[in-house]
């Protein structure tokens, strides 16, 4: 009989441990896996936020410094990164001084990262790094363009960035896992002009594209950064609510408006 009892002792202790291993294997399933999950798609939106402004980087020395060429190697993880040339994107800048001297219209194409796990875009429009959750109204920027007002001449500077895979090709490339971005100055143009008129102003006209770029497009993250008297000390008053996808209206007194048009070739994704 005494062996009989040890013989069930061991039954019921094999079980317990048993199932002590496979309630530890569920509660690590049910909650410590999707943590694992959220924790990697959390680092992947990270690199993937300085990823895209290293390529900012870039775009400032093809622009700024007079590089021929510039080429980054990089990881896309947890989502796809995409070239989307002018004529594949409906936001626009218009350019406008009150006197009519200076007139543009300009669309700067992006280069954007969709993040699958977090439903998240981040991208380089027009010279900055923009983050925008999918899901919900709003957008922020990461990294400004190089956008300025000279207080002691009264100049506004504005760099347009117009991205792009060249004439006559192809305005959609994408990349993920491991890639390289190459990139290339085509042409750079200049425009300025001494504003007449009582009260010379220059109007920033910002179109978003709520079509592609659900809900409310990027108009927020550029609203924040124009409405910002650190960048814009001479008093920029803007209008329109980029939440409900309102194109945004942005009037800056000045005397004079240097525009500066770079064509930025992406060779490859």
């Amino acid at each position: 009989m005494e062996l009989k009892r040890e013989a069930v002792s061991e039954s019921i202790g094999y079980l317990i441990i048993f199932a002590l291993i496979l309630t530890g294997i569920g509660l690590i399933t049910l909650y410590g896996y999707p943590l694992l999950l959220a924790q990697q798609s959390s680092a992947n939106t990270r690199n993937m936020e300085e990823t895209m402004i290293v390529l900012q980087n870039d775009i400032k020395s093809l622009t700024y410094k007079l590089a021929n060429y510039k080429e980054t190697s990089l990881m896309v993880s947890g989502g796809s990164l995409s070239l989307y040339g002018f004529s594949n994107t409906l936001q626009k800048f218009n350019i406008v001084t009150s006197d009519g001297s200076i007139n543009y219209n300009f669309f700067p194409g992006e280069l954007r990262y969709f993040s699958t796990n977090d439903n998240t875009f981040i991208t380089i429009e027009n010279g900055a790094v923009i983050e925008k959750p999918l899901a919900t109204n709003g957008s922020f920027m990461l990294a400004d363009p190089r956008w300025y007002l000279d207080t002691s001449s009264s100049t506004l500077v504005i760099n347009l960035m117009n991205l792009s895979t060249g004439p006559g090709t192809s305005q959609l490339l994408s990349e993920t896992g491991v890639g390289t971005v190459s990139m290339h100055l085509l042409r750079a143009n200049m425009t300025s002009a001494t504003i007449g008129g009582v009260n010379p102003s220059v109007t920033i006209t910002y179109n978003p594209d709520p079509k592609n770029i659900t809900p409310d497009g990027y108009g927020l993250a550029w609203q924040t950064y124009l409405n910002n008297t650190n960048n814009f000390p001479g008093g920029m008053v803007c209008t329109g609510n980029p939440l409900t996808a309102q194109p945004l209206v942005c009037t800056e007194p000045a005397q004079n408006i240097i525009v500066k048009e770079y064509d930025i070739v992406v060779d490859s994704i």
